[in-house]
This record gives structure tokens, sequence and C-alpha cells, in this order.
């Protein structure tokens, strides 16, 4: 399936990857309070992936992403009626327009919990079939969720079946043989922060990840700025505080619960240290030849200086050692 750049793709896809994580966090009539540690799963095998000659209507992108573990994410437009079947061939998910649902009484809809397959309840084992039991989960047009099948490494293929606006749609997974990896970009920084009290640092070899550190000698809060110059992270003196409402939120890659729009600022970090995945740090030159730079400005909160903190972004080969 082609790579859509619809915005409606990015920003539901971005949605509901938070929201099927966020879902089993909270205590509710039909989500377990429970979360499970999983181990990190490899790709033996190949990595799961939606065929490239699978065709689904406009209007909706289906992909297999990893979080803690290989999942599905289905983004729509907010104008699609699809439902989303089981390994038993029973609907469990439903998506009505903008509104999203799941039928409590579908073994579907547990054993899409946990990667490996959610524990079924006792009343389901002695009695599958019960008559759906549809509630409604949020107003969300798309989703993400677990499929045991997805992290069966000796599994080579599959289909996911849905009922697509009245229509029947399978749509085959399969696994494909990842390419060799012969390197990576490496983020470096070039400078130092010119602030009393203030630490930078690029904590690992690759990645965008970004720590600061708000030192005891500092006299001055700081704000690190997006790219228009607005504030998303504070480093105060009782520690680190994310702006929920930015845009940039549910990217840096810091557990947080939402603020609102009256008090948008939540703490993220009792210390004067935060590790956060900075976007600036991921745009990449079009050839390994070349090399990328990245700037963070950060400013004192109670003033207008600012400190740029400029990198570079350079091409590491892996180089093979012969024995």
């Amino acid at each position: 399936m082609p790579v859509v750049k619809s915005n409606w793709v990015k920003k539901t896809l971005g949605a509901c990857l938070a929201f099927s994580f966020s879902t089993l966090l909270i205590s509710s009539p039909f989500v377990s309070t429970t979360v499970l540690a999983h181990a990190e799963h490899g790709s033996e095998g190949g990595i799961p992936t939606v065929s490239a000659k699978a065709k689904l209507p406009k209007g909706l992108s289906l992909q297999v992403v990893k979080t803690n573990a290989y999942q599905f994410a289905l983004a729509t437009d907010g104008q699609q009626h699809v439902e989303i079947l089981g390994e038993d061939k029973r609907a469990f998910l439903r998506f009505d327009r903008d509104k999203l649902y799941a039928d409590l009484n579908a073994t579907g809809w547990h054993r899409s919990r946990q990667p490996g397959g959610g524990p079924i309840p006792e009343r389901l084992k002695d009695n599958p079939k019960l008559k759906p039991n549809w509630v409604l989960l949020d107003k969300q047009p798309g989703y993400g969720w677990y499929d045991p099948r997805l992290i069966k490494e000796d599994l080579a293929h599959f289909n996911l079946a849905m009922v697509a606006n009245g229509k029947p749609i399978s749509v085959r997974i399969e696994r494909i043989e990842a390419e060799p990896m012969t390197g990576y970009w490496r983020p470096l920084l070039v400078n130092e922060p010119e602030f009393t009290g203030l630490n930078a640092m690029v904590p690992g070899l690759s990645g965008n990840n970004f720590m600061l550190s708000r030192m005891g000698t500092a006299k001055s809060e700081f704000q690190v700025l997006d790219d228009q110059g607005a504030p998303f992270l504070e480093l105060r003196e009782d520690g680190v505080w994310l702006n929920s409402m930015h845009a940039w939120a549910s990217s840096v890659e810091l557990f947080h619960s939402p603020g609102t729009e009256q008090a948008p600022w939540v703490k993220v970090s009792e210390t004067g240290t935060v590790t956060y995945a900075d976007p600036r740090l991921n745009k990449k030159p079009v050839k390994t030849s070349e090399t990328g730079s990245w700037v963070i400005p950060v400013k004192q909160k109670e003033g207008e200086q600012q400190n740029l903190l400029k990198g570079e972004l350079k091409w590491q080969t892996i180089v093979e050692q012969v024995n």
C-alpha cells in the first residue's frame, strides 16, 4: 500500500495510538486497570507489514506500527463505517464516522488488549456467542490495537478481515525481511549552553533524544522553544513542565496526564533534568554524504535572551569487522 501523506492520516494515526495506550490506563466498565509489562518481541521471520497489493477504500489507512510491540493502526477521515473482525470472524471494533465502539461480548476485543492476546473473561469462555454489547469508547476516527498474530514470528502471512461501508475486505499481512543496517544518523551538539546553570547533551549515538538539566546554581528558569518561538517545555525550580496542549506534546515521549485549556502545563519531572524526543533532531539530509544541522532555542523565562543550542547530524557507517 503506498504511503499516504494526507493531513488526516498523520493527525489520526498519532491520536489513535495515544488513545489505544491510554485505554489501558484508565478505569472504566470495559477496560482492565491492570497494565502488564511485555517483553520486546523481535522480527525473526521478517517485519509484519500491510501487503503492497492491499486495496483499501478512499478515506482509510491501515499500518502495522511498533510501540511496545507490533500493533495495527487504522486511521479514517471521520466519514467511514468500518468494522474490524477478530480471528473468529466476529466484529469487535466499529467506527461510525468519528465515533469508536467496542463489542464487550466479543472475544476479539479482549484479545486485542495485549500483544500476545489479552485474557478472555470466564463468562465468554462459557458462552462465546453472547449477543453483541456495543459500547461507545470515544469520539475518535482512528484506533490502534494489538493482534496476537503480529508477534507469531513463524506465521509468514495472514488476513485481517474487516467490513468497510458494507463491503467485506480481506487485508493481507505478510512478513518482509528488514534491510540490513549499514549505518545510522548520529546527532552531535556542537556548542555549550551560555546560561549559567544549564547543561545540555545528546544522550545517545542515534535517535532524536535530547537532555537538558537545570542545575542548583541556575539563577533563572528556562523555556525550550519550538520553531515558531513558542515554549513547550519549562525547566522550573520545582521540576520540568510540559505544555500538554502544544502540537509536540504527544511526540516528545514524556509520559503525562493531559492538562486543560485553562491549565495546559503539567509536571513531567520532579527533578531539574529532562530527556525528551526533539523532532528537530530527525531532520535528516537527503544524502548520507551530507551533514544536517539542527537548532534548539532556549530562553530565560523571565527575560528575552535566547541561547541557540546548535547541532549536526552526520551519517555513521557501520564497519564490518573481518576476523
